[in-house]
């Protein structure tokens, strides 16, 4: 019988497959248990590897496994750095100290890699003593892009507990029963902002500038150019309007312009993605503008409406989802309807 803190894998394997994943914990010692990989695992029991992905972020989301990652040079593949948190890896091209090349951080060259939270471990056998900080290159498998393919970069990074899509729901109570206007408009910024708090690689906080006042700033931490990442760059802005009315095409414009401002003056392309969120859904001419503005500009501005938020919370949705979906369906100009397609669940 597999240990009681293992029960977590039911959902994924069967219990011959827990035993072997038991099995496997059990005959780390030393070294062994900080350098915990896919491809080992896969090679212990003989599960595949997409599963076996699943089956070891699952044992971090529950306090079984710590992670960190290492980033190898591309070209020579010595080990460069290893961080613990994904906002730690570098947000510039560095030099690799060894081959002397400059180096540009992909993900398919920072490999993960897990290690048992050994709190009076559970794992006690111990039989493997394995090390390696040899240069070479990050097998497949092991990489970052495989664990986002696999798992979904959008489930890995927004995992909110119980605990707090409850919160959540509490906030979005005070947004509908909010009756003075400060209070509405206090209460939908507030929602939003915990909200994509909750966002492994977002950091949110209304701000002001010299020229306006931005509901909701988020700072995009995670320098990696990869699934909706890509899109949303290194900040956006947000709009919040709580509101009885349909939101009208000018705060579309207004969004447009703020942005456009900002670019302007940081002589770049300091902001592509922004977000307008209403108690109201847009009208149907929202989604023109929104085209528009991508062709021209390739800014991408998106609608979130307190009703999706609701059913975010209630189907503990991904909120990182809901974005991709829209910025795509506004990139390409989708005219079907892309959670019908099955393309994605919300």
């Amino acid at each position: 019988m597999y240990c009681s803190r293992l029960s977590v894998l039911k959902e994924l394997l069967n219990e011959a497959d827990i035993e072997k994943i038991e099995k496997y914990f059990s005959s780390l010692i030393g070294s062994a248990k900080n350098s915990i990989t896919v491809s080992k695992v896969v090679e212990a029991t003989n599960i595949s590897a997409n599963l076996v992905i699943k089956v070891l972020t699952k044992c971090k989301e529950h306090g079984l496994l710590d992670v960190a990652y290492s980033i190898r040079c591309p070209n020579c593949g010595m080990l460069i750095k290893k961080v613990h948190t994904l906002t730690e890896i570098p947000d510039k091209p560095f030099e690799c100290y060894n081959c002397e090349e400059e180096v540009e951080i992909q993900s398919e060259f920072i490999e993960v890699i897990y290690s048992l939270v050994d709190d009076d471990c559970v794992f006690i056998e111990g039989q493997q003593n394995d090390s390696d900080t040899s240069a070479r290159s990050v097998a497949p498998e092991n990489s970052m892009a495989q664990i986002f393919q696999a798992g979904g970069i959008n489930e890995y990074l927004f995992q909110p507990t119980d605990d707090q899509y409850s919160d959540l729901s509490n906030l979005y109570s005070r947004v509908v029963t909010a009756s003075e206007k400060k209070e509405k408009g206090d209460t939908l910024e507030h929602l939003t902002a915990e909200l994509f708090n909750l966002c492994t690689a977002f950091n949110a906080a209304g701000i002001r500038t010299s020229t306006n006042q931005i509901d909701c700033f988020v700072r995009n931490k995670i320098y990696l150019d990869y699934g909706i990442l890509r899109n949303i760059g290194a900040r956006f802005y947000i709009e919040c309007k709580n509101e009885n009315a349909t939101p009208s095409g000018s705060y579309i414009s207004k969004l447009h312009s703020i942005i456009s401002t900002t670019n302007a003056s940081s002589n770049g392309e300091c902001i592509k993605f922004g977000i307008i969120v209403s108690k109201k859904s847009a009208p149907k001419t929202f989604k023109a503008q929104a085209v528009k503005y991508y062709l021209l500009q390739k800014i991408v501005i998106i609608a979130i409406c307190c009703k999706e938020i609701e059913q975010l919370i209630d189907q503990k949705g991904n909120l990182l989802e809901l974005i991709e979906r829209k910025a795509t369906e506004i990139m390409v100009d989708s005219t079907s309807d892309l959670v019908q397609a099955g393309l994605y669940d919300i």
